[in-house]
């Protein structure tokens, strides 16, 4: 089993570094009570708001980690509102709510996506991403720097864009069929999403309790497994180059026992990281640290800026 597991987390985490989707029908109806949609051309974007709980000190906006969603960052959302922040929570196409790309799809960057989400709620932001997440924030942060004054890195990993005939392959009606049934399956598993839950947070006793309905659910919509691999084969790499040239506040959390992030990819981003970066390094917590301390998470970033 344990072999099992191993290999499945290598499957979903080498699509994610190379940002794969598969197709997937949004939820009519609100999924959260602070639930809102957004539309932009073929897509739905599923985005959570969090009013500051004190006198608003800015804004940020939070991307997920591959096969996660918005709702990996309740407990952060809250410490950061808690701590006078408006904070959204975007789904990202073919995860959460958010809609699922289909071949029929007219493909929209993700990155110019969350600009665009940005853009129509105004204001410059903090920009957050975890894992998958964050290499996309790194992009938009390099793209559109008018609208990004700090960015915040919870164990990021890039993203490298596939060759053409790699491209063609994953998009494949086999490939993408093995992804829906994959996906589809495993969420399906109560004993499997619990053990990549432990295996996410290096925590066997946190993993018995954790909610993997959380996880779990979003993954069962219809599509979810062919949208990610279409997302593969579109997906913009993360450019570290001009990373490196960023002006903003940035700060780079990572995990000492994290056992899902690529240890040469992290690395690469760290390497890249502009001159000033501040990288705080928490013994607990594994790779979805923010999710298991989001106290700590939030003054470590906070204090950054």
């Amino acid at each position: 089993m344990k072999k099992f597991i191993s290999v499945f987390l290598s499957l979903l985490l080498v699509f994610s570094l190379s940002s794969v989707a598969f197709a997937v029908q949004t939820e009519t109806e609100l999924p959260f009570e602070n639930s809102s949609f957004f539309e932009v051309g073929d897509y739905t974007l599923h985005y959570r708001t969090y009013p500051a709980e004190t006198q608003e000190k800015g804004q940020i906006m939070l991307l997920h980690g591959f096969g996660l969603s918005s709702a990996s960052f309740e407990g952060l959302a809250a410490e950061y509102a808690g701590n006078g922040y408006k904070v959204v929570t975007v789904d990202l196409p073919d995860f959460g709510y958010s809609s699922r790309e289909t071949k029929k799809t007219d493909f929209v960057d993700r990155e110019d996506l969350v600009y665009a989400l940005m853009e129509n709620l105004g204001g410059k932001w903090i920009l957050g991403g975890h894992s998958m997440g964050g290499g996309i924030a790194i992009n938009v942060a390099t793209e559109y720097p008018e609208s990004v004054n700090a960015l915040f890195l919870f164990a990021p990993q890039s993203t490298a864009a596939i060759g053409k005939p790699l491209n063609q392959l994953v998009s494949s009606s086999i490939v993408t069929a093995i992804f829906e049934s994959l996906i589809s399956v495993g969420s399906r598993i109560p004993c499997v999403m619990r053990m990549l839950v432990a295996q996410s947070f290096s925590d066997v006793d946190y993993a018995k309790q954790y909610d993997v309905s959380k996880i779990a659910n979003p993954l069962q919509i219809k599509g979810t497994g062919r949208g990610i691999a279409i997302m593969a084969s579109h997906a913009k790499a993360t450019d570290l180059e001009r990373f490196s040239t960023l002006s903003v506040p940035v700060v780079i959390v990572t995990a000492e026992n994290d056992k899902v992030a690529t240890a040469d990819n992290l690395n690469a981003i760290l390497a890249a990281a502009p001159d000033g970066a501040k990288t705080v390094t928490l013994s607990k917590g594994g790779h979805m640290m923010m999710e298991y301390a989001p106290e700590t998470v939030c003054e470590a970033t906070l204090a950054g800026i």
